[in-house]
């Protein structure tokens, strides 16, 4: 289902910096909208949103929303956003989308095969002219564009001027829009207009934002959780605490036995959290 532009391009640029891609996914009927429809009625999750959004507005912006069935059936006259989780889930297309997954990590090779803790493939419908606003992931992405048009901007995540360490830490603290778009920086990032057939490949946290064309714009997105992305999640978790108690801590990958004693204090820290809670809770009983 995934053709690399270059031969080389997964195995040297996976994970590292976005590129463009070809698929054949977008040959598929399932993608067509009141097929979607159907599907969102056995989907477990979704998430939607009718709100004016703009680059910098994150997610915490819905609107006044109406049923999701009613969303998807008039997204092409609104200004609606539409994410469809877990389409490997559905009892009737989901070995579909379990290839298309499968099909990814076997293009991709034993870096992500190896590393891969959970995978998922999202459904991403938005309306005409929608903006998609600016954000970080806390997995790895492949974007393939089934219907309509899209202006997709991916952002270095290895740049600390563009992603910074205080900015991830909020992420992984619990603010999904901890990560801020600075306008001056958009000329350095990297623009791919979609059509049918197109991919890009986001890296783990790159920052990216979308606006669509004047169709309604379907999207499939592979999402990856990885291993090695849980291991950066717990440092700089514990790079926030270290940093609330007036420390300067190094960022990730900076030092290697530094990160090793921050994984065990922060994972003995976790342990230690229920049983402090329930001796707390055991007090107030008594």
């Amino acid at each position: 289902m995934l053709l690399a532009h270059e031969p080389s391009s997964l195995a040297s640029n996976y994970n590292r910096s976005s590129f463009r891609f070809e698929h054949d996914s977008h040959a598929l009927d399932i993608f067509d909208l009141p097929r979607i429809v159907e599907m969102a009625g056995r989907l477990p999750e979704a998430y939607y949103s009718t709100a004016d959004c703009e680059i910098e507005d994150g997610w915490n912006r819905v609107g006044v929303r109406r049923s999701l069935r009613e969303t998807l059936e008039t997204i092409g006259d609104s200004n609606s956003l539409v994410l469809l989780k877990h389409c490997e889930r559905d009892p009737e297309n989901g070995a579909l989308f379990r290839g298309i997954i499968e099909a990814t990590i076997e293009r991709c090779g034993a870096q992500l095969r190896d590393d891969v803790e959970l995978s998922r493939a999202t459904l991403v419908i938005s309306s005409p002219r929608r903006i998609t606003s600016y954000h970080i992931d806390a997995e790895v992405n492949f974007l393939l564009q089934v219907r309509g048009r899209k202006m997709l901007s991916v952002f270095d995540p290895h740049d600390p001027s563009v992603l910074s360490d205080t900015e991830l830490e909020d992420f992984y603290s619990g603010n999904w829009d901890g990560a801020h778009y600075k306008a001056d920086r958009q000329c350095e990032a990297r623009e791919f207009e979609l059509e049918p057939g197109d991919g890009v490949h986001i890296p783990l946290h790159a920052p990216h934002w979308a606006q669509n064309g004047d169709a309604v714009s379907v999207g499939l997105s592979l999402n990856f959780n990885l291993r090695s992305g849980a291991r950066l999640a717990s440092l700089y978790k514990a790079n926030r605490l270290l940093r609330k108690a007036g420390l300067r801590p190094a960022s990730p990958g900076v030092s290697a036995w530094r990160d090793r004693l921050k994984l065990g204090a922060f994972a003995g820290a976790s342990a230690l959290r229920p049983i402090l809670r329930g001796a707390s809770l055991g007090r107030s009983r008594s």
